[in-house]
């Protein structure tokens, strides 16, 4: 007589968090998930080399979560990426630090649509910041597509883009796909993985009944302007060069080039009389690091040999 084994029951959700310098916000986004119901769910933290107590937190936890502990700071994408070959769930979600979900059925309403919308790959809920106002969530072009001259096909539904702060995805999907592409350090490879999808033949939904809390910036906080706004530029050029056509980005780096100076022109003489100085110094970061890039590539360009 064969002795009865215990069949598992199939998880629904594999969450998936990563974390850097988040001691202050990690508690109260997994004290939100462990409440949540009518699902299983399996939760897993990357942290990125945390020195702010962030660790001690998560290994407090370990019953509840798995933690995976990285011994540098590899960037979100392929520190979110590490946990995709031992996820079981049906679905993942990839969820900020600084991110709170208070509704208990958060994750079954999800789960509800992705199984009644199979054309559906990846979904995004509504997020609101701490004082109540709603963050913008959703893009209906990608960055500059105007440069593309139309050249970029039509994928299915209307949405280009979700944020990544609370991204829902099918996991076959970030099986066939491989997830994040780890080129991307820290800004893009949300725009990146969206277009990606899109062109496997599924659309985005946004589900503004379904909502979420994000404090927002935590993942720049520790970042110089200097070197946000850099990092922010060199993953926009890396994302028009594996998706849009050479002409489109020599427009675009033109573009940026001439708005750039003028930028700086106005804000070197006029700049110090209308904005605070934190604002100004940002402003001057920002402008400065968008003609760079476009510098950068331009430059590349003219010195590459023509071809006959």
């Amino acid at each position: 007589m064969m002795a009865n084994s215990k069949i598992e029951e199939p998880i629904d959700w594999s969450v998936i968090i990563v974390t850097f310098q988040s001691q202050k916000v990690i508690k109260n986004c997994l004290e939100a998930l462990f409440c949540q119901r009518g699902v299983r769910t399996e939760i897993f933290v990357v942290d990125n080399n945390s020195t702010d107590g962030t660790k001690e937190i998560l290994k407090a936890l370990s019953t509840k979560i798995c933690f995976i502990e990285n011994p540098s700071n590899e960037g979100f994408a392929k520190a979110a990426n590490k946990p995709l070959c031992r996820a079981k769930g049906r679905f993942v979600l990839f969820l900020n630090p600084d991110v709170v979900i208070k509704n208990p059925y958060f994750l079954e309403k999800i789960a509800a649509l992705f199984d009644e919308t199979k054309t559906v790959g990846a979904i995004g809920p509504s997020l609101y910041y701490p004082d109540g106002q709603i963050q913008p969530t959703t893009s209906l072009q990608y960055p500059n597509q105007k440069w593309t001259l139309g050249s970029i096909p039509k994928y299915p539904g209307n949405i280009a883009a979700l944020l990544g702060a609370c991204l829902a995805i099918r996991k076959e999907i970030l099986d066939q796909i491989g997830g994040f592409d780890e080129d991307y350090f820290l800004y893009g490879e949300d725009q990146d993985i969206c277009l990606r999808i899109r062109k496997l033949g599924f659309s985005l939904a946004y589900l503004p009944q379904i909502q979420a809390y994000h404090v927002g910036g935590h993942s720049s906080e520790n970042l110089s302007y200097k070197l946000l706004w850099e990092r922010k530029l060199q993953a926009e050029y890396m994302f028009y060069k594996k998706h849009y056509p050479q002409k489109a980005i020599d427009l675009i780096a033109f573009s940026q080039l001439i708005k750039s100076n003028w930028q700086l022109f106005l804000l070197f003489f006029f700049g110090s009389s209308l904005l605070p100085k934190s604002r100004l110094d940002e402003k001057i970061c920002k402008y400065k690091a968008i003609r760079s890039q476009a510098l950068a590539h331009l430059r590349y360009r003219f010195n590459q040999p023509r071809q006959s």
